[in-house]
């Protein structure tokens, strides 16, 4: 089975063990392992098809710079006048449209399985409970990231909120809650986990020249002075001098490290 693959594109490691066990517990366990093994699968399929295309146009490439590259007198391919790239550029194109989608397919089913396979017995250490589930969410965010959702350097569940239901984090994960304190207790230490990880220094954030999301603007008219300049330049904050923006879907200005402290100008409200 290619679950290496999850490995490759998801950073969670899903043991061929795992889904034997899983297979032999039924339900949507084996459901849901069945799914894993089979988005593989696609996946595998997908890359072997593509890397064979991509063979295939690389050879032709070869021969026309073999064909331009010789002297005289040197042999030389004959080169095919129909078409070639007209002909496999659109299968390359539509193959790696497929990839993609195998990859997204993978990763939603990858988050259902850790979801639903995260130690929950009794002796279960809490500690070790707490990080699956923090790391879960953490790749649901770092997926929403990517996919323009929310922005690089967000910093707490607060702050999430501001963009969607950050709830959804907890549900998709699995995090269970029954009202009772011992789940509000483990909820309260999944977010504050999730928090501490998100303001880690090696978190990136976004900043100018660097930002992705098309909500922020990392430039100002405006030098510390609040005079005019002749051409944009990166934002600051007019009180602690941090790097800072402007996020249009909050009409709010925000620093750009999710770590720097509050000051007189700004705030996250969290």
């Amino acid at each position: 089975m290619p679950l290496h693959l999850a490995h490759k594109y998801t950073g969670h490691r899903i043991s061929d063990d795992e889904v034997t066990h899983a297979q032999q517990l039924g339900g949507v366990a084996a459901a849901t392992a069945a799914a894993v093994v089979g988005a593989c699968r696609a996946l595998a399929g997908a890359e072997t098809d593509l890397a064979r295309c991509a063979d295939t146009i690389g050879a032709h490439l070869d021969e026309v710079h073999r064909a331009l590259a010789g002297g005289p007198g040197d042999p030389a391919p004959t080169l095919n006048p129909i078409g070639v790239l007209q002909a496999l550029g659109p299968r390359l194109d539509a193959l790696t449209a497929q990839r993609a989608t195998h990859i997204a397919s993978l990763r939603a089913l990858v988050r259902v399985w850790l979801a639903h396979h995260t130690p929950d017995t009794p002796t279960a250490d809490q500690a070790e409970r707490v990080r699956r589930y923090a790391e879960t969410i953490l790749a649901a965010i770092d997926d929403d990231i990517s996919e323009g959702i929310v922005p690089a350097g967000i910093g707490s569940y607060a702050d999430l909120h501001r963009y969607l239901d950050a709830n959804d984090y907890l549900v998709a994960a699995g995090v269970p809650y029954d009202g009772t304190q011992a789940s509000i207790d483990l909820t309260v230490a999944v977010q504050s986990l999730v928090v501490a990880r998100l303001r880690h220094g090696d978190r990136p954030y976004c900043t100018h020249g660097k930002c992705a999301f098309p909500a922020h603007d990392h430039t100002t008219a405006y030098d510390p002075d609040g005079q005019d300049v002749s051409q944009a330049q990166p934002m600051r904050c007019r009180h602690c001098d941090q790097p800072a923006h402007y996020d249009a879907r909050l009409d709010d200005y925000r620093h750009d490290d999710p770590a720097t402290p509050d000051c007189f100008l700004i705030h996250r409200h969290d």
